[in-house]
């Protein structure tokens, strides 16, 4: 078009023709705040609060958060390097809280199939996490949850109830509610020996037993 015309054009209307053909195209305006999409910032990545999905199951299984957890009185905390806290509901783990936020992850759905699972079949939940405090090793920190678990296990045994909080008699008596045992030096307690931890953790169920002890059937 240019070509055909620019034989009849002066020079400036040569250039005025041109550059109302070669204007931009209009940018649409922008839209209103009320518009926009919602859009996931880092800070809301790192927000831990639980989203209304997790509320409502929580309150649905009558499960409980781990800020539930209340510290077990008279322990010997320093020598163990152990702190066991308790609830009598069934509370979530710590480490699941990151994958129950509005910013749903795929581990999430799993996760509740486990705690449906969990409710239905164990009265007595216990978790065991190990403190990075002390730079250990992931593989240090792991193997002194084990330990440790396997300790309490024990104990509760020699106590007359198995892992699952039921009584090892065949009744109705169980423990229900919930364990946690926070390690906070997993190196040290590698040194300690397996049958004095042992002794330690069933020396502390004389008195978890009394705030667990329940003679009914767990319920939702």
């Amino acid at each position: 078009m240019l070509q055909h015309t620019s034989g009849r054009l002066k020079a400036p209307q040569l250039a005025q023709e041109a550059a109302r053909k070669l204007q931009p195209l209009r940018t649409p305006r922008a839209q209103p705040d009320s518009a926009m999409p919602t859009v996931i910032t880092p800070k809301s990545l790192n927000d831990e609060t639980p989203s209304r999905k997790i509320q409502k199951f929580a309150a649905q299984f009558n499960i409980g958060y781990p800020t539930e957890l209340r510290l077990l009185r008279h322990q010997g905390a320093d020598k163990f390097f152990v702190r066991v806290s308790l609830s009598n509901r069934h509370t979530f783990s710590t480490y699941h809280l990151k994958y129950f936020t509005a910013f749903e992850h795929p581990f999430t759905e799993k996760l509740l199939h486990f705690y449906r699972q969990q409710k239905e079949s164990r009265p007595l939940w216990c978790y065991v996490h190990a403190s990075s405090a002390d730079s250990s090793r992931p593989v240090v920190r792991t193997t002194s949850e084990r330990m440790v678990k396997a300790a309490l296990f024990r104990a509760l045994n020699a106590a007359g109830y198995d892992a699952s909080g039921r009584s090892l008699d065949g009744s109705e008596k169980a423990l229900q509610g919930t364990i946690r045992i926070a390690i906070s030096e997993p190196k040290k307690v590698l040194q300690i020996e397996f049958g004095q931890l042992q002794d330690y953790l069933s020396q502390l169920l004389s008195n978890i037993v009394k705030r667990l002890h329940t003679f009914s059937k767990p319920s939702r």
